[in-house]
């Protein structure tokens, strides 16, 4: 997604990019139990993808943003490191707008002041800490925060979280047991489930499995509804792909949408995704879309699957005739190069992707 975000940027400012926000792992997860917030680590990344690289001061920025603590560092020194940003005598602060600096500063003294005596610095991203405090000075409203840095980035796009809800994702296996967290999934903390997943929901905290129930705000319902294109991308298929169609309104808001949908599966291994042919994950994407719209028709929510039959790696096969019965189109075509593979070529799906929605554009603006 970093790679086709960026190519984004050579045909289109407008993009809008809804980013699941129930990371559970790494340092976002010591984050979100000191602060009850939501993982930002995604959030930043999608920035930072969007960022002009025009813009004076970038490389700064960017190497502020990226930058993380040592981990083998005593936590006397990491804190120090964050109250030199603090006060600007951080060797990046002078690299920077003056706008950047202040912001910088004053965000990072907001984190530092409600940081609580115990916290775990060790591997910690600056940007996400950066972040945090932005929350904070926002009134805990991350899409404010968001837009603030965003202005400062001179982010080419939009980019929000699906929801604001602090909560996680719960996966359901074949063999009836249930994962709760999705650090869980991702083989780094712990090995996989020898199981694969049969699908995914949210719940309160990682401490039980209590059911979750959360609205879509109207801003992002109207962001959906107002596209000229609905991707759903490649990426971890449950926890980064169906996630973000579980709160209540997304569903409807990509039926109501009078724009085309295209679903662009994985290619390569995607341990989520074990076992799942591209027709039996577009068939369950569909499902988890309709779940929330249940007048809605297959092709209300979805009207093409985008696939490269002859260069791409599907491990569990095509099944292409069940993608057809739902009424769903196949744009099959050469996406994976020698310099992309497994993946796709982020250049060439980022072309197909604007000339379909500019293709869509068109037609609603000569009938209008």
């Amino acid at each position: 997604m970093r790679g086709l975000s960026k190519s984004l940027l050579s045909h289109t400012w407008q993009s809008v990019h809804l980013v699941t926000p129930f990371d559970s792992g790494g340092s976002s997860a010591s984050l979100r139990r000191a602060f009850g917030i939501i993982a930002v680590g995604d959030l930043r990344n999608r920035m930072l993808a969007l960022a002009d690289p025009d813009r004076p001061g970038f490389m700064a920025m960017a190497a502020l943003l990226a930058r993380r603590l040592p981990a083998r560092a005593t936590p006397e020194r990491r804190t120090a490191v964050l109250a030199a940003i603090a006060n600007g005598s951080s060797p990046e602060i002078p690299h920077l707008s003056p706008n950047v600096a202040a912001a910088a500063q004053a965000d990072m003294t907001a984190f530092l002041a409600a940081m609580p005596p115990d916290f775990d610095l060790s591997a910690a991203s600056v940007g996400n800490l950066l972040l945090v405090g932005a929350w904070l000075r926002a009134g805990r409203q991350m899409a404010v925060a968001l837009e603030r840095w965003s202005t400062l980035l001179a982010v080419r796009g939009v980019v929000r979280p699906v929801v604001e809800a602090d909560l996680h994702l719960a996966f359901d296996l074949t063999n009836g047991e249930a994962v709760i967290g999705q650090h869980k999934m991702t083989g780094v903390s712990q090995p996989i489930p020898a199981a694969a997943v049969n699908s995914v929901r949210l719940v309160r905290s990682l401490d039980g499995d209590d059911p979750a129930d959360v609205e879509v705000t109207p801003a992002v319902s109207e962001l959906v509804r107002g596209a000229d294109l609905i991707c759903y991308p490649m990426g971890s298929f449950y926890s980064s792909v169906l996630a973000n169609l579980l709160p209540n309104g997304v569903g409807t808001a990509i039926a109501s949408a009078q724009c085309a949908k295209v679903f662009v599966p994985n290619t390569g291994h995607d341990p989520e995704q074990r076992g799942l042919t591209v027709g039996a994950a577009t068939e369950r994407l569909v499902a988890t879309a309709l779940s929330a719209a249940p007048d809605a028709a297959p092709s209300d929510v979805l009207d093409a699957v985008i696939i490269d039959q002859d260069n791409g790696a599907y491990p569990a096969g095509m099944d292409l005739h069940r993608v057809r019965e739902m009424g769903i189109h196949i744009i099959d075509m050469p996406l994976v190069t020698r310099n992309s593979a497994p993946g796709l070529d982020a250049d060439r799906l980022s072309s197909l992707l604007v000339r379909l929605a500019r293709a869509r554009l068109g037609a609603r603006s000569m009938t209008a």
